[in-house]
């Protein structure tokens, strides 16, 4: 009976949020009642697009009336006709200059989304009502949960969720996707053909999704991954050719945008101490998927070291806690010094394109809102604390979330 009831509360809570999300677009079309993405008042489509005769701004549809000045752009990407890098204030389509804002970012294997309604999906809509994050990218959305997913984060006030590609048969059914509060554009879905300069290429379980995500004039591109799990041999050759994929990925976007700071967020499926670690191969292991095809730009010898090989692209470990505690790991980790470390987030290393203000590893065994002495591993978050319980619920991973300055 107890659990009915906290269960309950929580479709109550998020039915709460929701029916303040779907209020606040006037004019909007409704679907037994949410909003439609792309009709007039509502958030853009997936695509950064609207219905026939409305504009895209700042993720909202609007008519060509409300937009004068407008020069005929679509774009999810305010004021620019071809969904470039400069961003407007909505009105007079003008560049705005990026004059510094803080954008709070979070990486969260969320294991499952769940259908909707279930107690799944309502712990999973607690802790991200209780984040508050602009963008959060989450790992392990499976292939059947499109639609609850965009039913939670419209509830939730995010725009349309932008997913990564259905991935390949060594992939699984499993895939990466981003939310944002603020307009987020895909820059890419990246699979192994697309980085590597051997198109047969099939070895990336689960493409890189790359977004871009725009707050006040400013720009931060950021990478979801979701390395190969597991602990043999084959795994962590099969990790290694992944980083390598991903070292190619934010070399790609930085080509194509090379002003910008780039953020990598996920789960590696590895903990930097792991004695595995510079396990050479000097030849593909045996028992790779039948469809697995190894691009030809690999080569060997190739040494496991997964963490080096992103380091050398100028990035740095982000060294997050759980809040007012030396803890850092993430998976299974919900009692104190349990579990292990498997999800990081990656930022610029003496980079002045972006500073990182306050990071801390979710859990909600640990969230009594306050900071605690020693002060530091700690952010203000959204609402009041969550019960412990509904960490385990959503999932086995705890998330990573901070607070970054875009100067």
């Amino acid at each position: 009976m107890a659990l009915v009831y906290v269960r309950l509360a929580i479709v109550f809570a998020l039915g709460g949020v929701a029916g303040v999300a779907i209020g606040g677009a006037s004019g909007c079309a409704q679907d037994t009642g949410s909003c439609i993405p792309g009709t007039i008042g509502c958030i853009c489509e997936m695509s950064g697009t609207c219905d026939t005769g409305l504009l895209c701004r700042e993720n909202r549809c609007v008519s060509q009336d409300d937009d004068p000045t407008d020069t005929g752009s679509s774009s999810g990407v305010p004021g620019t006709e071809d969904g470039g890098s400069e961003s407007s204030d909505g009105t007079t389509g003008a560049p705005l200059e990026c004059n510094g804002t803080t954008l709070r970012v979070a990486s969260y294997n969320v294991q499952a989304v769940g259908f909707a309604e279930s107690d799944q999906w309502n712990a999973l809509g607690e802790m991200l009502r209780r984040l508050d994050a602009d963008v959060v990218c989450i790992e392990e959305l499976e292939d059947g949960e499109t639609g609850p997913l965009r039913e939670l984060t419209m509830a939730l006030g995010y725009g349309e969720p932008v997913q990564a590609d259905t991935s390949p048969g060594i992939g699984g059914e499993l895939r990466n996707a981003c939310l944002g509060r603020v307009p987020l554009s895909r820059i890419d879905s990246f699979t192994a053909g697309d980085l590597s300069s051997d198109p047969q290429a099939n070895d990336l379980g689960r493409d890189i999704i790359a977004v871009r995500a725009q707050k006040d004039g400013c720009a931060v591109n950021v990478l979801a991954v979701h390395a190969k799990s597991g602990q043999e041999s084959i795994d962590w050759f099969r990790r290694q050719v992944e980083t390598v994929r991903l070292v190619q990925a934010i070399a790609a976007v930085r080509e194509e945008f090379p002003d910008d700071a780039v953020v990598v967020m996920g789960d590696f499926n590895e903990s930097p101490d792991d004695p595995a670690i510079g396990t050479v191969f000097e030849e593909p292991p045996l028992g790779l998927p039948e469809s697995y095809r190894l691009g030809s730009d690999i080569e060997f010898p190739l040494e496991y070291a997964p963490f080096t090989a992103v380091q050398s692209t100028s990035l740095a470990i982000v060294d997050a806690t759980q809040e007012d505690s030396e803890y850092r790991n993430t998976w299974s980790a919900f009692e104190a010094g349990d579990g292990v470390r498997l999800d990081y987030l990656w930022v610029p290393e003496n980079d002045d394109a972006l500073a990182m203000e306050a990071v801390v590893v979710f859990n909600p065994c640990f969230d009594d809102g306050v900071d605690a002495a020693p002060t530091g591993a700690w952010l203000p978050l959204a609402g009041e604390p969550l019960p412990c319980w509904v960490g385990p619920a959503a999932s086995d991973h705890l998330p990573i979330v901070a607070d970054l300055r875009v100067p």
